[in-house]
């Protein structure tokens, strides 16, 4: 026996109604032990019933693929059409209105996703329905390329994050100056709105970030303990730009800028195709909340990053529509038991003066090789920083993904990247035996782990705790969100003899 619902038919007759609810009601009749029913639910038996009564409308496989084509699309556009990333601020005491809300979405009318927002009245009737009017932030705003003119780096980014829409498709937001920042029409631009600001009545005009470099601007990213600084990666290769000043300055030197792929296997600050793929990881470096204030008003910024090295991964060749004809992509896949990309984990530092001018740069390095340090992980599925700063985080798993680790990693353990021995070795011997990582917390599973986005750190009331929120599905076999606090055990390492170890065995592994 089985509950189904009752199929009602849109015939053109009455009399055509009729005669099927009764046949299906004559089947019902010779049944036993069913009790009187609702109109909305039958209970039947699905071979007491005669299949032949049901009208079924015949199409040809030319008319299934245009039903299938058409249901898809307005899937679509429904789901394109739907508000999202939203961003609530409370409004000033003197304001009618008592909050925004900024989100994206897609206007009546319009083709391309657009930035937005909604104000809540003070006054709301709690027995009234509230429609909250769509209002555009931009006034008459061209987001994306004239004639579909995306970059390659660009359509990539859109496949692999499966975008079907145009216009702006993500934004970066600075609650405590206001300043949105986003990428459009292959460049980057800003606005400001609440905050230090009045709150816009009518749509205004973003402000474009000129830039000196070719290529697209990828990723871009406010730095949160001084907004006036912007990062982005053009070319595989970590940027920094003053909004205010203009300066713009290069971090990191990993991409050469070769045409041929196979002698350029390095970048900076970007996800490879593997995290993309199957962690839907699409950024590779995290600006640190804090600035560090020096007694002139100047200032030090922080970013951890990812480094990835794909000389030892395998390269393959896909042919690609978008090129000319005979034409082929080249990408790096490490195939199953191939060789994976080498990673590690690096800070970018830069110091800037009271005007906020750049003073200087400088790259920073783990005290051993990240292999050393993190023994069989191949991943970094998730970083970032907690919100005080005082640590970047990273979850970190092996190749079958079968164990995961998170950990703290303080931000003095990096040292000054030096190709001189003797300066390594004072920066080795300065950083001490009592900074360490600290590994909070371990998942293991026979099957593998499923990666998220969940994990909320508390802020640290004590030095030797550390309190946050995770979830796990390994223990039960269903997710559930546990409140973990863990006990940062401090340890003695000795780093001068770590890498005097870690060289050793590589010259013996090299001999």
């Amino acid at each position: 026996m089985h509950k189904i619902k009752r199929l009602k038919t849109d015939d053109k007759t009455e009399d055509n109604k009729s005669s099927c609810v009764g046949s299906i009601r004559d089947a019902l009749a010779g049944m036993t032990g069913v009790d009187e029913l609702s109109d909305s639910t039958e209970v039947v038996e699905m071979e007491d019933v005669n299949p032949t009564q049901f009208q079924v409308e015949k199409h040809s496989w030319d008319g299934l693929r245009k039903i299938i084509h058409s249901s898809r699309k307005n899937t679509g556009v429904v789901i394109n059409k739907a508000p999202h990333d939203f961003q609530f601020v409370q409004k000033d005491e003197a304001s009618p209105h008592s909050h925004r809300i900024y989100y994206l979405g897609m206007p009546y009318a319009s083709r391309e996703n657009a930035l937005l927002y909604s104000d809540i009245p003070k006054k709301v009737r709690k027995d009234a329905l509230l429609v909250l009017s769509w209002k555009p932030m931009l006034d008459h705003f061209q987001a994306s390329p004239h004639h579909g003119g995306f970059s390659r780096e660009e359509e990539l980014l859109r496949e692999r994050k499966r975008l079907g829409v145009s216009g702006i498709t993500a934004y970066d937001y600075h609650q405590p100056s206001g300043l949105f920042l986003f990428q459009a029409n292959s460049s980057l631009y800003y606005c400001r709105d609440g905050a230090n600001n009045s709150f816009i009545t009518s749509p205004m005009n973003p402000i474009e970030i000129k830039s000196q470099n070719s290529g697209t601007r990828m990723d871009p990213k406010i730095c949160p303990g001084d907004p006036n600084f912007v990062g982005f990666i053009n070319n595989n290769d970590i940027w920094v730009t003053n909004t205010e000043t203009g300066e713009e300055r290069r971090l990191t030197f990993c991409h050469k800028g070769i045409n041929n792929p196979k002698d350029d296997p390095k970048s900076a600050g970007v996800a490879t195709f593997v995290t993309q793929e199957e962690f839907d990881r699409f950024t590779g470096y995290w600006w640190s909340p804090a600035a560090r204030e020096k007694p002139d008003g100047g200032k030090t910024l922080q970013i951890v990053y990812e480094e990835v090295d794909e000389s030892k991964v395998e390269m393959i060749h896909v042919p690609s529509p978008a090129l000319e004809e005979r034409k082929t992509d080249v990408y790096r896949y490490p195939r199953a038991g191939s060789s994976n990309p080498e990673i590690t984990l690096k800070i970018a530092e830069i110091r800037a003066d009271s005007v906020g001018k750049i003073v200087s740069t400088q790259e920073k390095v783990l005290p051993v090789p990240f292999n050393c340090l993190f023994p069989n992980i191949e991943y970094i599925t998730r970083a970032g920083w907690t919100k005080d700063g005082r640590y970047a985080w990273a979850v970190m798993m092996d190749r079958r993904q079968q164990n995961l680790q998170l950990v703290l990693l303080p931000p003095a353990l990096f040292i000054p990247a030096q190709q001189d021995e003797a300066k390594r070795r004072e920066s080795l011997e300065a950083l001490g035996d009592s900074v360490h990582p600290f590994i909070i917390y371990r998942e293991t599973s026979d099957i593998w782990i499923n990666v998220h986005d969940i994990f909320h750190p508390f802020l640290q009331t004590s030095n030797d705790e550390f309190t946050f929120i995770t979830v796990n599905e390994s223990k039960t076999g269903y997710c559930h969100l546990y409140k973990i606090t863990s006990v940062l055990q401090r340890g003695k390492y000795d780093w001068q003899m770590a890498f005097f170890l870690v060289i050793l065995i590589t010259n013996f592994v090299d001999d």
